[in-house]
């Protein structure tokens, strides 16, 4: 009965938000409807809609979303190739937009984990519990890929998932684990999630450690500039107060 209800709930939020696509199309009802049909795995509906109005939006933002939201649709129903190639055309089409950095993090991570694609497609459907919001769904996922070889990243979307749900201690032992089990790894995003969280308990001199140790590490990088970036925002903190 309660899966019933909950399906039922899905369906009524689906034919809204298709009516209203219809009538008024914008891009906030086309991210929801198409996040709906990803957490239903209905991935030929999303990558139908998603064609449907790529040509109704005309900002580069919103295009460069679609094409990351294309990718995505493709990455979640198993076909990395596609998905790899539409990353990199948002990355090189797009590069201004903020979206490009999401979309190098997934060729980051397709080009570290391609190697056994059955774990890697594993993981993404983690990523995919994540971003449709399933968050107990994902926590049991990404459990299962702690031993496997795509182990680091599954730490890291662990923690991300606990952070949502708003479980720091949760996140912070997820990660500790991760550094405990994999001392060396290339997930250098759950080292600025760690920076992040300790920012948020407002220990920065432990966030701050972390982001100066990672740009010392990978000083040439998006992830040096992220942390310098954060540094920056700490610095500016402390001088309003």
């Amino acid at each position: 009965m309660i899966l019933f209800v909950v399906l039922s709930s899905l369906q009524i939020s689906v034919d809204s938000l298709e009516n209203t696509m219809a009538q008024d199309p914008q891009i906030e009802t086309l991210v929801q409807l198409n996040k709906c049909y990803l957490a239903e795995g209905e991935y030929h509906k999303s990558m139908e809609l998603l064609k449907k109005y790529e040509r109704h939006f005309v900002k580069e933002t919103e295009k460069a979303l679609i094409a990351f939201e294309t990718g995505n649709a493709y990455m979640f129903a198993g076909d990395i190739v596609r998905a790899h190639d539409l990353f990199i055309r948002v990355v090189s089409t797009y590069p201004r937009s903020g979206i490009a950095n999401d979309a190098a993090d997934r060729l980051y991570l397709i080009e570290a984990a391609r190697d056994d694609t059955v774990q890697l497609k594993r993981l993404v459907n983690v990523m995919r519990l994540l971003e449709t919001e399933q968050y107990p769904a994902a926590v049991d996922s990404a459990r299962r890929l702690l031993k496997t070889v795509v182990a680091p990243y599954a730490y890291y979307y662990l923690a991300l998932v606990y952070t949502v749900m708003d479980d720091v201690p949760q996140a912070l032992g997820a990660l500790t684990e991760m550094r405990k089990e994999h001392p060396v790894h290339g997930v250098y995003d759950a080292v600025l999630l760690e920076a992040d969280i300790y920012m948020r308990l407002d220990r920065k001199k432990e966030a701050r450690e972390i982001l100066e140790n990672l740009i010392v590490l990978r000083p040439n990088t998006i992830y040096a500039l992220r942390a310098r970036q954060r540094l920056s925002s700490m610095d500016s903190s402390d001088l309003r107060e």
